[in-house]
């Protein structure tokens, strides 16, 4: 019994050695991921090519002061120090969050607003480039929404 415990023990060990370290990923909060967007806006109304222009701009904005925000982390000499810039980089990152759900926001309330100038075919076609932007962009798709 105690051999057949041993073993048990030693399989565990090692498939926790080799194997991939899932739980720890898990535990931590995964940054938010925004790709840059080239796509192409020909088609869409004004309102909507300013709206996602300006976003962009907010959007690089963003990833800019990230950027600035985790190169000064590495020279940071204390842990006070540290500590400043991360709590910098988590408001950062929650102000950002709410500009992205303002965007969206907006962004429903002016498609909602076409719906009624616009033929139901153009519509679906503005929605479906719309679409395409977003998953080819990297705007959406965060956990939780």
């Amino acid at each position: 019994m105690k051999t057949i415990r041993y073993l048990i023990l030693a399989g565990i060990t090692v498939a926790s050695l080799c194997g991939p370290r899932t739980v720890l990923a898990q535990t931590a909060t995964r940054p938010v991921v925004v790709a840059p967007h080239d796509g192409d806006l020909a088609g869409a109304p004004a309102g909507i090519k300013t709206l996602i222009k300006d976003f962009a701009a907010t959007r690089d904005t963003y990833l800019a002061q990230q950027d600035l925000l985790l190169a000064s982390m590495k020279t940071a000499t204390t842990k006070a120090e540290r500590d400043a810039i991360r709590d910098q980089l988590q408001a950062n990152r929650a102000a950002f969050l709410a500009e992205l759900k303002a965007f969206r926001e907006q962004l429903k309330d002016d498609l909602t607003a076409l719906k009624g100038k616009i033929s139901h075919a153009e519509f679906l076609r503005i929605i479906d480039a719309a679409h395409d932007a977003a998953t080819e962009g990297g705007f959406g798709h965060h956990k939780g929404h």
